[in-house]
């Protein structure tokens, strides 16, 4: 395989429109647990950085692209940004390994490789047989916590400390149903290919109001903490227009890396204001 197309496939399958989703919980983390600037130029954030853009990304959904062939090959999503692993199996399985490697430095003391370690077996169970936590409706969302194990360890690399639980709450819920808004586009696919996912199973409107209950829990535990945290009642609103216009999902599933850049980078503001405030 020509090697510039060899890193070309290797962008596409760490599907770069959504590498915000690993990197931006791992920066909101750290900069929660930071006391100073300074901490931003340490070289293992920054090493964390390039790792949760990249290389957590490129294990996550190559892995996925390489256990989903079958349905893929049915998704028209697949005709579009995001590409099957058809031909590339054996590229995908070699980044998939290096990623995983590439872990190794940031498991720098016990409580961090485990979470590192959490990371990539939940990355895997969702996946892999015999477990493939995605054609397990709720637990295929339910597992997608994964993506706050990022903003622990950002957390924990910043203040020696894990989050408290209401962080856990409110991102079990969130990530549940981002994961569900995501799996109702691929309903048919996944129906023709015998993949049960919470969307499967549910429908689309169901689905849809299963997002609503889970982004409103998160609402719900975020303001009641701090009313500044009001903006993320956005997230069960357009959730509860998508219920009630199901048909539009598809169209908005491509939206939402917009809006969860966007509101990442409110999250990041008021994680750290008490970094700015000190210096302004």
């Amino acid at each position: 395989m020509n090697p510039r197309y060899s890193v070309y496939r290797i962008l596409v399958h760490s599907r770069p429109r959504f590498w915000l989703y690993t990197a931006g919980p791992f920066l909101v983390g750290y900069g929660a647990g930071a006391t100073a600037l300074g901490q931003f130029a340490e070289p293992l954030f920054i090493y964390g950085m390039i790792y949760f853009m990249l290389f957590a990304n490129l294990y996550l959904y190559g892995v996925n692209d390489l256990f989903d062939l079958d349905t893929d090959l049915l998704n028209p999503k697949k005709a579009g940004p995001e590409r099957s692993a058809a031909g590339a199996t054996r590229l995908l399985a070699a980044s998939a390994a290096a990623s995983a490697l590439a872990a190794v430095p940031l498991a720098v003391n016990p409580t961090a490789a485990a979470l590192m370690a959490l990371y990539l077996i939940l990355s895997t169970a969702y996946s892999t047989p015999p477990l493939r936590l995605k054609a397990r409706p709720l637990l295929d969302s339910y597992s997608n916590w994964l993506y706050i194990v990022p903003a622990a360890l950002g957390y924990y690399m910043s203040s020696g400390n894990l989050p408290p639980a209401w962080v856990w709450a409110a991102g079990v819920a969130w990530t549940a149903g981002m994961h569900a808004l995501s799996a109702v586009p691929d309903i048919e696919a996944d129906k023709k290919a015998g993949v049960k996912t919470v969307a499967v199973a549910m429908g689309p409107r169901g689905a849809m109001l299963f997002v609503v209950a889970n982004w409103t829990t998160t609402a719900v535990v975020l303001t009641a903490r701090d009313p500044l945290l009001a903006p993320s009642l956005l997230y069960p609103a357009v959730a509860f227009y998508l219920a009630l216009r199901p048909h539009l999902v598809p169209t908005w599933y491509w939206r939402f890396p917009y809006i969860n850049t966007a509101m990442g980078a409110l999250a990041f503001l008021y994680a750290t204001r008490h970094i700015w405030t000190g210096y302004l």
